[in-house]
């Protein structure tokens, strides 16, 4: 298997080398997405998710595996494209997946260990330490709050992972200032809040604040999001990364607690199934019933994303409360692999694979090890040579099964490259701290 995959990852290494092909695949119509506003292409260089900077996380993870191969060369002319469009557009925001956080992610991860692109990286995170005030009182002082002021995928659970490998680093300790006033934010949102007069979690999400029409009427008197991707699960992962790596805050362990109490009690059992759903409606929370049973088991929504959650609170609580349900949980998720049909990350088996591979490094659990191993043999069954990148995505939102060539992390290709290397030879750079994954392995406490 070790072969197979560096024979696969090096393939795909070399196709992503050619930006011109590249670029000319990527904007082709066939992989545009069909949305409310209409068809979009997803292709944005600038974004992590989407983009040129998780091609700088793939060659910067394979110089460190294969450091005599020149992929540090390839990594850079990418960063120098970067650096070129930073130039002329400007960073947009400083979330981790469209903003200066996943672009200094990527530069860390191709950075030899902080060795090179020091000057980039500085100027990332002065960017941040200027503009992190501001978020944080724009997004407090709305009435409601919002999906996106706080998760990985644009809020500050994004921003906070990044910062959060800098929490030893003494070139940067407006870093962990930071870390602390985004725990305090946090332990904000957990406080209770009036809904119709009556007293709910915080993190509550009006109808009006759901990111679709279709989300709207689905929950017309609001929600509770428990996916990780939009999610309590992220406040409960930054609070407890937080908390491991010495930031304590008041009411930061009572809210550990409450967020990890509520998806405790938000499990489904059907049918000798124990899993979790995607949303908690506000008619379901005031009964004390969960009734709506639809999930994937997903990094985004669904078990594995909850699950690693609860590995984290009870971890960081030293409490087999949380640690024995996230175990069994994920393992029967991972067999379970409820609309899991392609190997990508978001919504495929790279998350199942890469968060069995973490629920090993601290549980030492040797099933999750023969489960990772089995979880990348399905993973590499789905490499096609003459496909243009070697792997597609796939949606079956409409129904009807489409394919699509995209190259980022999330979605695309370096996310199933990048995990192929770390359950193979162990991860050497910090990539999937976009996913909120890693920060439980006591390596990663010292570690870039």
């Amino acid at each position: 298997m070790h072969e197979q995959i560096d024979y696969i990852v090096k393939s795909i290494g070399r196709k992503l080398s050619d930006y011109d092909y590249l670029r000319q695949v990527s904007n082709e119509e066939s992989n545009y997405l069909e949305t409310e506003s209409g068809l979009i292409n997803p292709f944005q260089e600038l974004s992590l998710s989407h983009g040129l900077p998780s091609l700088c996380m793939l060659y910067g993870e394979m110089n460190e595996h294969y450091p005599e191969e020149g992929w540090d060369r390839i990594g850079h002319q990418y960063m120098q494209r970067i650096g070129q469009q930073l130039e002329e557009e400007g960073v947009q925001s400083l979330s981790m997946f469209t903003g200066a956080a996943g672009i200094g992610l990527s530069a860390l991860c191709i950075s030899k260990q902080r060795r090179r692109y020091s000057s980039f990286i500085s100027s990332i995170n002065e960017l941040i330490a200027n503009s992190i005030d501001p978020l944080l009182e724009q997004i407090q002082s709305r009435q409601d709050l919002h999906m996106q002021d706080y998760d990985p995928i644009s809020g500050v659970t994004g921003v906070a992972a990044y910062t959060l490998l800098f929490h030893n680093d003494s070139n940067f300790p407006v870093m962990k200032e930071i870390n602390r006033k985004i725990v305090n934010y946090i332990i904000h949102v957990c406080q209770d809040k009036e809904c119709n007069g009556k007293l709910v979690p915080g993190w509550y999400i009006s109808a009006a604040n759901q990111f679709s029409e279709v989300d709207k009427l689905r929950w017309p008197n609001g929600c509770f999001n428990i996916g990780l991707a939009h999610g309590i699960p992220s406040l409960l992962i930054t609070l407890c990364d937080s908390y491991l790596k010495g930031i304590k805050e008041e009411g930061q362990l009572d809210s550990i607690r409450k967020l990890a109490d509520f998806l405790l009690q938000s499990r489904i059992e059907s049918e000798g199934q124990y899993y979790w759903g995607t949303h908690i409606s506000i008619e379901e929370y005031n009964d004390l019933t969960v009734t709506s049973t639809y999930t994937r088991d997903a990094w985004c929504y669904g078990t594995p994303g909850v699950a690693y959650s609860l590995l984290a609170a009870g971890k960081a609580l030293q409490d087999d409360k949380y640690l024995t349900p996230a175990v069994e949980s994920m393992k029967r998720a991972a067999v379970r692999q409820q609309e899991i049909y392609c190997p990508t990350f978001c919504h495929g088996l790279s998350n199942l694979a890469m968060i069995s591979k973490h629920f090993y490094s601290v549980t030492k659990d040797a099933e999750f090890l023969q489960i990772t191993s089995s979880l990348t043999e399905q993973m590499m069954s789905y490499y096609n040579e003459e496909l243009p990148f070697g792997f597609q995505t796939v949606d079956k939102k409409t129904g009807i099964e489409k394919l699509y060539d995209y190259v980022g992390l999330i979605d695309g290709v370096t996310g199933v490259a990048l995990t192929l290397l770390a359950v193979n030879k162990d991860k050497k750079t910090p990539w999937d701290s976009a996913f909120l994954l890693g920060g439980l392995s006591d390596e990663e406490h010292t570690r870039c």
